[in-house]
């Protein structure tokens, strides 16, 4: 499987919430960093945490949390992709893009970066918060 083959399964299992499809596409020791200054921002360490950050963000999105990845670049080592975003909660919406970049080690993804861009901060705060969910 190729790596931007590999992470867009990635993409379309965490649409369709099946997180055992999600975790066999993950290394065991996966490093996962989250931008910003979010309650949820910051680096995640291991597969239970990572899946554990995911489904919450579902979660407080109220499953409304969508990603879609669209243009991809790929190196040996990495692949990247434009995502397009949305979610709502509490009836604020709000959408957005990011850079993902995923580094790929023995046919899995072992390491994620995101660079968010285009979105209300004070709308991603209010949907994304899992103080107030």
């Amino acid at each position: 499987m190729s790596h931007q083959d590999l992470v867009r399964d990635f993409y379309a299992a965490r649409a369709r919430r099946d997180w055992d499809a999600v975790a066999a596409l993950l290394v065991g020791d996966i490093a996962w960093h989250e931008p910003g200054a979010e309650d949820y921002s910051g680096s995640h360490h291991g597969l239970d945490a990572v899946l554990r950050l995911l489904k919450r963000l579902v979660e407080v999105t109220e499953g409304t949390f969508s990603l879609e990845p669209t243009d991809f670049i790929t190196t040996s080592e990495h692949t990247a992709t434009n995502a397009r975003w949305t979610a709502s909660r509490g009836g604020v919406r709000v959408e957005g893009n990011e850079l993902a970049v995923f580094r790929i080690a023995d046919a899995r993804i072992a390491e994620a970066w995101f660079h968010p861009d285009g979105y209300d901060p004070e709308a991603l705060s209010a949907v994304f918060s899992f103080k107030n969910p």
